[in-house]
């Protein structure tokens, strides 16, 4: 237990949030210390910058910031692919600690990252620590943000595997799916002047809140959900100037086999502009479909009985609400996510720490349950 609370320690240290990336460089060489001492072969992938110039949705925040991919093997033909993520969302407010240092109140260890992800990398660790299995792993960068790390991975280093688990809290349940997002940005377009002179300009951020309430009255897909204004972008960023743009983002949550999804927002954008009488721009930033693995395939149904297995309780097969990445590996592999958290996204992330264990147990036996099967 001592090695789980030293290790998850050392990853909520490195202060990883996306945007803009900080720490990727960091957090890389010491998994890749961290694996090479399990006797695993370590490679570094770089993603380019002309890849993130394309595809990073807070584009340019990256600028200056390494993406390092860590890529780890026992084997030159693993089975088994395991993937989690090093980067994590800003801590933002309420926290009763400092979220970068762990800390640790019975069995709940707190702090960022160590629901989503990092426990889940502690997890994945000793299980691949204990086997010798041909089993692989990729911890990537960039997942709270479209999964761009994995998206490279899959994409252009054309990273393959019959079976892919993914570490993302769920702790005890199986995500044998998750709903896609379509996110982007709208810009509104005004007429900037002097503030002094406002009545002979056309303030854009007037205009972006009268369409964005349009947007919302207008919207009635019940399954899923629409945010808007997640983040914003002012031109003027003076409170001296009537602004002459002003852009808000767009996040809305797919499902699994939804199609036409950007024709509709961009209908439903357009009729808002009509009825309020607003000039936009609308931008796509990335679009990542759903997933979804049949409930009676190979690895779900292993994994299910493993989970049985370690901790006598019959998971929940889920389609998740949340977006991982394993709608990249879909097409060629069956993928499945189980992870040891239970939250993400909130101040005061917590972790069961006896969980990191149990799940790690969880892996060891998906592991030897799928070479005896295979």
């Amino acid at each position: 237990m001592e090695n789980v609370i030293k290790i998850l320690s050392e990853l909520v240290s490195f202060e990883t949030y996306n945007p803009p990336g900080k720490d990727y460089d960091k957090i890389a060489y010491y998994l890749r210390d961290l694996f090479e001492s399990i006797g695993f072969s370590v490679e570094l992938i770089e993603i380019p910058e002309e890849y993130l110039d394309r595809n990073y949705i807070y584009s340019p925040r990256h600028k200056g910031n390494k993406r390092i991919i860590v890529l780890a093997k026992n084997n030159e033909e693993p089975l088994i692919h395991f993937n989690a993520h090093y980067d994590v969302v800003p801590a933002g407010n309420g926290w009763l600690t400092d979220p970068y240092k762990l800390k640790l109140v019975g069995d709940k260890a707190y702090g960022r990252g160590v629901s989503d992800m990092k426990g889940g990398i502690v997890s994945m660790y000793l299980a691949l620590s204990e086997t010798k299995r041909p089993v692989e792993i990729s911890l990537v960068p960039d997942e709270e943000s479209g999964g761009i790390g994995t998206k490279y991975l899959t994409e252009v280093r054309k990273i393959r595997a019959k079976y892919v688990i993914i570490g993302e809290p769920s702790f005890p349940d199986i995500y044998i799916g998750h709903l896609g997002i379509i996110r982007g940005v709208i810009r509104v377009i005004g007429k900037q002047v002097h503030a002094s002179k406002a009545k002979e300009g056309e303030n854009a951020f007037i205009k972006a809140a009268k369409l964005a309430l349009e947007i919302q009255k207008i919207y009635n897909v019940k399954e899923v959900s629409l945010n808007l204004g997640g983040y914003t972008i002012n031109s003027s960023d003076n409170d001296g100037v009537v602004p002459g743009e002003f852009a808000f983002s767009f996040y809305r949550s797919t499902l699994p086999d939804e199609k036409n999804v950007e024709d509709e927002i961009r209908s439903i954008v357009s009729k808002a502009a009509n009825n309020v009488n607003v000039k936009y721009e609308m931008e796509v930033k990335s679009y990542v479909p759903g997933s979804l693995t049949p409930k009676d395939s190979k690895l779900v149904k292993v994994a299910e009985e493993c989970v049985y297995r370690v901790i006598n309780v019959l998971p929940e097969k889920i389609i998740a609400q949340i977006r991982y990445d394993g709608v990249f590996f879909r097409p060629f592999a069956e993928v499945i996510n189980i992870g040891p958290g239970d939250n993400a996204h909130i101040p005061n992330e917590s972790v069961s720490v006896s969980n990191i264990v149990k799940t790690s147990r969880i892996y060891g036996c998906i592991i030897s349950t799928l070479f005896l099967r295979d």
